[in-house]
């Protein structure tokens, strides 16, 4: 929980203090990894943390990765049980990728 709300406090405050100009700055998203089309590793998910859910949403579709929000701003939804390695799971905090997780 601690672990949360600091990233949550740091997430706010990023984006607080960024410029209109800096968010339309271009998103360097992970490059394309041809081992994504068999499973994605949680090392590679991880880079979309601290991006902004459109832009990690962009990133993922860019990637060929299935995405999908789990949880947002602390209200979770209903997911199914199914686990595929080529799907990224997000959790949202203040508009911004706080959680990754694969499958």
């Amino acid at each position: 929980m601690k672990r949360f709300v600091v990233v949550a406090l740091a997430s706010f405050l990023l984006i607080s203090c960024s410029s209109s100009e800096q968010n339309s700055a271009a998103v360097v998203c992970p490059p394309v990894d041809a081992a994504d089309a068999t499973a994605i590793t949680p090392e590679r998910a991880e880079m979309l943390v601290g991006l902004l859910e459109s832009d990690a949403e962009k990133c993922a579709a860019d990637l060929g990765w299935a995405y999908r929000v789990g949880s947002r701003d602390g209200e979770d939804f209903a997911l199914t049980a199914d686990y595929s390695q080529q799907r990224v799971t997000v959790t949202i905090t203040l508009g911004v990728v706080t959680a990754i997780s694969v499958g």
